[in-house]
This record gives C-alpha cells, structure tokens and sequence, in this order.
C-alpha cells in the first residue's frame, strides 16, 4: 500500500439531470451550473449495519464486484433526498453471475436538482420541511427554474467515461445496485492506471474546497513531503485483487481496543 497526496492535472465538470426528464431536453450537468445559483448542502454519513476494513471482507460481503465505465447518469429528488442513479457498463467481473457488455444501475446518494424539483418532491410526499418556506421565500417561481439544491454526502460526483471499480450489493426488488459502504465502496480509475477511494478523493477535495469529483485527466503522484493527514492510497489492480485473496484480522492493540470491543460485544484479540 502506498501514500499519495492529491495531484490535479485538469477538471472537467460534468453532472446530472433528472430521473423525470424528457429524453429531448437537455440533460443538466454541472460544467453548466452557475456556482452562484447552487444552494450547497452537505450530509453527514449514515450508519452502516457493518464497516468492511479490507479488500478481503469487501469482496466476501458484496453480491457483485465489478470494473464498470460511466455511461450515463441523472439525479432525482424523493421527499428531502436527492439520489444520482448511474447507467453502468461492466467491463470485467471479479465476482458475480454476469458477464462484460451488460449494463446494471448503481444509486448513490446525493446529487443535484432544481429548487422547484425539491419544492415539489417535498409537496408530493406531503412533507412538511424546515428549509421548505425558507426557499420559497428566498426564490421567485422563475428563480426556482434556474436555481439548483445540491446534496453530498463526502462522495465524488461521476464522470462520463470513467471507470471505477464497484463492491456492490444487489437490490433486488429494486432491480439495481448499491455500493457497500457508499463512497468506500468505489475505486476509481486515475490517468496513470491506478485506483483511489472514492470517498478519501471527496474528502480530500472538500477540505480543499474543489469539485468533488476525479476528471479523467487527472492523476495522483506520490509525495513523500506530504502530512499524513493529507494523504491518500493508491492501489494497483494487483495489490486489489491480492487484497481480496488475504485475509488480514484487524489490529486489537491500538488504544481504544478494548472499548470498541466491548462495543461489539466481544473480547479483543
């Protein structure tokens, strides 16, 4: 495992349109969005029934493991959530019943829609929200139109073209995919060939107030004069799939262990 700090080479902004759009209007996309006419709101993460502290116990708790490239993707509100459902092409399959060429829908949380979508969102699940009235009196009916409620949730937005690879759990009632764990379940694929978390990606780009996204021109070098807190990994596709094959059982002797084990209902070692 290596230590990286983040590199950019260029930013190319790309986003999401709505669920309910008519397929000849023009999709939304972020590069379009006026930084000034997006009210920005950030989620905390949510609890997970478990964390999953290896690319081990990631492959032996996803339904499907692929290496998938963004084909399409579109954002949509439901009640006080926005959700980004992405079009995938699978590329290679690590584990699973499928094969390279089919397509499959992974939902993340988070993403971006007109003020008037969210309004109405709220209005047809009949949801009374505290921000509701604020919006409505900080925007006319026209500046709703053109005005857009953003959600993240410490996530990279996607990118057309990009490929990653997913740890995912199916839905199957739903008929699409989750990643485990959101953001900690992605790995995205940089210029030079390597693989970065998303979710450490999106941290890093918050903290430094950028897009929370990785272009697919952009890259990361290793800096060995980097501080440990503004550090990444990167991994090659050998070290992942080595990760998956070895199982390695989490420290017990740092300090905090015997809390968190108690926590856990189990004694640490």
């Amino acid at each position: 495992m290596k230590k990286v700090c983040l590199t950019v080479l260029c930013i190319l902004l790309v986003g999401c349109g709505n669920a309910e759009t008519a397929e000849t209007e023009e999709k939304m996309r972020f590069e379009n969005l006026d930084p000034a006419k997006v009210n920005m709101q950030y989620g905390g993460l949510k609890e997970w029934d478990r964390f999953y502290n290896s690319f081990y116990e990631q492959k032996e708790g996803s339904d499907l493991i692929v290496l998938g490239t963004v084909e399409d993707y579109s954002c949509f509100a439901g009640g006080i959530e926005i959700a980004t459902d992405i079009s995938l092409r699978v590329d290679d399959v690590l584990k699973g019943d499928m094969e390279a060429g089919e397509h499959i829908t992974v939902r993340k949380p988070g993403g971006a829609v007109t003020v008037e979508e969210y309004l109405q969102s709220m209005e047809d699940a009949g949801i009374t929200y505290w921000n509701a009235e604020e919006l409505k009196a900080e925007y006319s009916e026209e500046e709703r139109r053109e005005n857009y409620i953003q959600i993240s949730f410490c996530d990279l937005d996607p990118v057309i073209g990009q490929k990653s690879l997913y740890f995912l759990e199916k839905d199957a009632e739903k008929e699409l995919y989750y990643r485990l764990c959101d953001g900690f379940g992605q790995y995205v694929e940089t210029a030079s060939g390597e693989y970065v978390n998303a979710y450490e990606i999106a941290d890093e780009k918050r903290n430094a107030d950028e897009p929370m996204m990785l272009a697919l021109g952009e890259t990361v070098e290793f800096d060995p004069d980097a501080a440990p807190e503004e550090r990444i990994n990167i991994y090659t596709m050998d070290e992942i799939k080595e990760g998956m094959e070895t199982y390695t059982a989490p420290p017990t002797d740092y300090p905090g262990a015997e809390e968190d084990a108690l926590e856990m209902d189990c004694e640490p070692g």
